[in-house]
């Protein structure tokens, strides 16, 4: 009896940390894709301090920003005001596939480049590779 008491509350442990959801980054670079899978050349990274740089294929910055994550909800605001009006964020659904891939689902955003660069032709993120 006490053989199975002890069995059971292992078992009951471990089951319980199956259950936990693993922890995912998003911090760092990821490499921007084209709706037919292809690589753009482009890639964002998403540093630690809450800002953001979109690379272009050529290695020169193509936008700069800023972003936040709070239970999932990623939102996103550019550094220069003219893209999508002052102060004004977006806001999208983030989802890992894995822990090498995210894909947004759009919450709120009229800030009509924006949107169509993230969830338009972008069917979501892979992290880079680092050796």
């Amino acid at each position: 009896m006490k053989k199975s008491i002890i069995v059971f509350a292992a078992f009951f442990v471990i089951a319980a940390f199956a259950f936990i959801p693993p922890k995912h980054s998003v911090p760092g670079k990821w490499n921007i894709y084209n709706a037919d899978g292809t690589s753009s050349g482009e890639y964002v990274d998403l540093k630690n301090d809450g800002t953001y740089s979109v690379y272009l294929p050529g290695g020169q910055i193509g936008e700069t920003g800023y972003y936040k994550l709070k239970h999932h909800i990623f939102s996103i605001k550019n550094a220069k005001d003219y893209v999508c009006g002052k102060g004004y964020w977006g806001k999208y659904k983030l989802e890992f596939h894995g822990d090498d891939s995210i894909h947004f689902t759009l919450i709120k955003d009229t800030c009509a480049s924006r949107r169509y660069d993230i969830v338009g032709i972008n069917p979501g993120l892979r992290r880079m590779k680092t050796n």
